[in-house]
């Protein structure tokens, strides 16, 4: 009875000073639950924030994260507390209802003594606050022990329920728990009814992505989500929430003012929500997601086309397919945007946003971000200023260097020379971009013309300011542009020996003779990281085989397990340079041997090790062992591996199975469950062509 007059009785018998959050002693535990059900809103919102940003950080469960547990569900079953519903949500978050699989440790308590409260959480889907019942429901997804009872219970109770977002609710629980369990035959039925029988847009949208994504069942029509989300945007949807009209300093609070926001002037604000769910339930359907975001990003409604540009992005990052009428939608949003105000310009900026990781997948677009860059007249803006009326070159930081603007990079990832004028403007700004000589790079030979202008930059850009990398940068572009980058050295050789220095060299080649002191200097470093490509690029300078070796033998015969990898790289490497004598020194093949049976749990070594093993024989044996092992251990050795395939041709046609796997493959080899990085698609097509030349050489 105590309890229930009191949520907090017991709170100070607690010993939370002997236990640990995630950043320190959780003494302050007390006050943040007290604070959960202040009166004030904005006490409620600090104490969230610090709720999910320590006490359950990341998603961790920590002792003290268990130990509130109890307090939160006294506070959830307190009809006189405000703030329940977030309370519940953080509850759900805390028994992982997002997928309450496979939990183990403290996953798994937290789990069982969340689901332990069943007769609470049915008793509250009775509350005559509907946030509070869509709380309660989504977090029912984590009793995954009585997933019978809580899909019997949902499904009864959805013809009753007259709140839309509740509705939704229900319908996402009963999908997600048919996923952990069995019965997934009995859902898609129901919800082939609720399709039939639901009269609200939103339900009907989030029935049909779900059943899209149980599969095995009837194939959910794009023409049918489509037709649902015109009529959305067209009749529009409530406010996901009225403005909180208060302000805390936390990132909950950041993040609720970017939603309001955004929802100012919108008609449909809940819709993208459901265009994300959609799009996912379709999932490995990319033909299918493809046509429906496609007809989203030419829709003439900016809302629709905005709301359509994250998924693509998530589409694009983590699925493979035919992305060029995709891609092409998204250069015409960019086109489009240009001139509209600005509804326009945020269509404009969300889409240069999009195109900026694709790499030269974004070429079906180059012609649009051609056209929209070259009218531009402000070239340079502020960072605050990226939904601006035109997309601008280059991008300003109040606290670090410039950088060049997504759009440009997007242009410039797709070897449009056309981009290389751009380029040279960002170049010659007197504060330069930290990353314009890297995209400069990209562009390899053609990007000869700039060399006049790269090597006025070496010579007057600042020399002592810490941390300006924009030397080191212009080095490896010249790298890249190749040996009729000599013209360069003499501005080179006045430079701190760095990485890019020596990579420099390296592709300048004899040329570069006059730097030969300088890569003795270097190979004789105790630093791994300047030795060994020091003595690569000696031995492309002066055709040293002797002094290169002796650097890879050096490191190959030592105990930094770190140099191992990149010395066996350099052997590799010298091996169409030594004698027949030097390949059959016996010490060397036989701690090759070895290395190729390391235990390395990523597999970069024993790679590495039979590449050089067969550079230096000529027998495949050992190599088409070691690929399949490597290739099954660690995705990301699949690169390396393709290109080690190809080295050897007909000789690995046994590996024709992996190569032709992976390039059937739908998810990209990188994909994770978290999101996407900036890199992931460009790594991705990399492996793609490395496996197609791989199957063309052994034939």
């Amino acid at each position: 009875m105590a309890n229930e007059l009191d949520p907090f009785a017991g709170l100070s018998d607690v010993r939370w000073s002997r236990m640990r959050h995630a950043y320190g002693a959780a003494t302050e535990v007390p006050e943040l639950l007290r604070g959960l059900a202040d009166p004030d809103p904005a006490v409620r919102e600090t104490a969230l924030d610090g709720m999910y940003g320590a006490v359950h950080h990341q998603g961790d469960v920590y002792p003290c994260t268990l130990a509130a547990i109890p307090f939160l569900l006294r506070i959830a079953g307190a009809p006189h507390l405000p703030g329940r519903a977030e309370v519940v949500k953080l509850l759900a978050s805390i028994a992982s209802a997002e997928d309450p699989t496979e939990l183990s440790g403290p996953y798994k308590k937290a789990n069982g003594a969340v689901t332990a409260a069943y007769p609470l959480w049915e008793r509250l889907l009775d509350d005559p606050d509907p946030k509070l019942r869509e709380a309660v429901t989504g977090l029912l997804a984590a009793c995954v022990d009585r997933a019978r009872a809580v899909t019997t219970t949902l499904t009864g109770r959805l013809r009753n329920e007259d709140d839309p977002s509740v509705r939704e609710a229900v319908v996402r629980t009963v999908a997600a728990l048919a996923r952990c369990e069995s019965g997934a035959e009995d859902v898609r039925d129901w919800l082939g009814r609720v399709l039939a029988m639901e009269m609200e847009p939103q339900v009907k949208l989030v029935a049909l992505a779900e059943l899209a994504s149980l599969g095995d069942g009837p194939a959910v029509e794009v023409g049918d989500a489509l037709d649902l989300l015109t009529t959305l945007y067209e009749t529009g949807t409530p406010p996901v929430a009225p403005p909180a009209g208060f302000e805390t300093p936390t990132l909950i609070g950041a993040l609720r003012r970017e939603r309001e926001a955004s929802d100012v002037g919108r008609r449909a604000p809940q819709a993208g929500e459901l265009v994300r769910t959609v799009s996912k339930g379709l999932g490995d359907r990319v033909d299918d997601r493809v046509r429906l975001l496609t007809a989203l990003l030419r829709s003439p409604d900016g809302e629709c086309r905005v709301d359509a540009m994250s998924p693509a992005h998530v589409l694009l990052a983590n699925w493979r397919g035919d992305y060029a009428g995709l891609v092409s939608a998204i250069g015409d949003c960019v086109r489009d945007g240009r001139g509209r105000g600005r509804p326009g310009a945020v269509v404009m900026s969300r889409a240069a946003g999009v195109l900026e990781d694709l790499g030269e997948l974004a070429a079906p677009a180059a012609d649009a971000l051609a056209e929209v860059l070259a009218a531009t007249e402000r070239r340079a803006a502020a960072h605050t200023m990226l939904e601006d009326t035109e997309l601008p070159w280059v991008i300003e930081w109040p606290s670090d260097r410039p950088t060049v603007s997504p759009a440009l990079q997007a242009f410039s990832d797709t070897r449009d020379t056309r981009a290389l004028p751009m380029l040279a403007w960002a170049l010659e700004r007197e504060r330069m971009p930290k990353d314009v000589a890297q995209l400069v790079g990209g562009f390899g030979p053609r990007a000869a013309p700039l060399l006049p202008l790269l090597r006025r930059r070496l010579r007057d850009l600042p020399t002592a300011e810490p941390r300006d990398f924009r030397r080191e940068s212009i080095a490896w572009a010249l790298s890249r542009i190749g040996p009729v980058a000599a013209e360069a050295l003499p501005d080179l050789l006045g430079q701190p020996v760095t990485t890019g220095l020596l990579a420099a060299f390296a592709a300048i080649g004899p040329e570069a003779s006059a730097c030969a002191p300088i890569l003795r200097d270097a190979a004789a470093s105790p630093d791994r990281a300047m030795a060994i490509p020091a003595a690569k690029a000696l031995w492309l300078v002066t055709a040293d085989v002797g002094a290169a070796l002796a650097v890879a033998d050096r490191y190959l015969g030592g105990d930094d397990k770190y140099a191992l990898r990149p010395a066996v790289d350099l052997l590799a490497d010298l091996a169409p340079a030594l004698t027949e004598r030097d390949r059959a020194a016996r010490a060397r093949l036989t701690l090759l041997r070895r290395l190729v049976r390391r235990k390395d749990p990523h597999g970069w070594v024993p790679l590495a090790a039979a590449r050089a093993l067969y550079r230096l024989t000529g027998d495949p044996e050992v190599p088409l062992t070691v690929v399949p092992q490597v290739w099954e251990l660690n995705r990301h050795t699949r690169t390396e591996a393709a290109e080690l395939c190809a080295e050897l041709g007909r000789a690995a046609a046994g590996t024709r199975p992996l190569v032709e796997a992976e390039l059937s493959g739908v998810r990209r080899h990188n994909a994770g469950d978290d999101g996407y990085g900036s890199a992931q698609i460009v790594v991705d097509e990399k492996l793609l062509r490395r496996c197609r030349e791989a199957l063309e050489a052994v034939g």
